[in-house]
Parts: structure tokens; C-alpha cells; sequence
């Protein structure tokens, strides 16, 4: 199997994109935007993830098993957050003696 072959440039532009975006989400860190703070950092963090991994790692370029297999990590990945956040949100439904 031969690995795709991406000019220069291209690596450039996605390392530029990722030293914008943090950047950019050091200076987030700056402004109170309340709520919004951590909504546009994982916005972020996001779209920077998905440069590393459909550019850096070839994801965009493989074969439809490979593009499979990442999807599958993440739907299982939202799943593991989904549980998470199910245990945290309904941890004070019982009453606990003594508090």
C-alpha cells in the first residue's frame, strides 16, 4: 500500500491553522464570555483535532475501512462522555446521610 503523497504546502497550511487556533484559544482564555468561554474552546479544540487527524495522520486520504474504524472511536468516545456526564448530572437525585 502506498501512502499519500501531500505537498509541502499543504503541511504548512495545517500547521499554520494549528498555531492560529491556539492562539486563538489562549486568547479566549483572556475574555469572560461566561458560558461561551468553554464553547468555543472545544469548538476549537475540535476543528484542531480534525486537522491532526485528517491531515497529519492521512485519515482523509485512506480507504473506507480506515474512515470506518475512526468514526466508530468517535461514536464510542461520545458514548463515553455520555455515561460520564449521565453519572455526574444525577449524582445528587439520592439523599446521602450526613450531608
Amino acid at each position: 500500500m502506498t501512502a499519500p503523497r501531500l505537498s509541502r504546502r499543504t503541511y504548512v497550511f495545517a500547521y499554520l491553522a494549528l498555531l492560529a487556533l491556539t492562539l486563538i484559544t489562549t486568547l479566549i482564555a483572556y475574555l469572560n464570555l461566561g458560558v461561551w468561554s468553554t464553547v468555543i474552546a472545544i469548538g476549537i479544540a475540535t476543528v484542531m483535532a480534525s486537522i491532526v487527524a485528517g491531515i497529519m495522520m492521512h485519515a482523509l486520504y485512506e480507504s473506507l475501512l480506515i474512515r470506518i474504524i475512526v468514526s466508530g472511536g468517535i461514536i464510542w468516545f461520545f458514548f463515553m462522555i455520555t455515561l460520564t456526564l449521565g453519572d455526574y448530572i444525577s449524582r445528587g437525585w439520592l439523599p446521602v446521610p450526613g450531608k
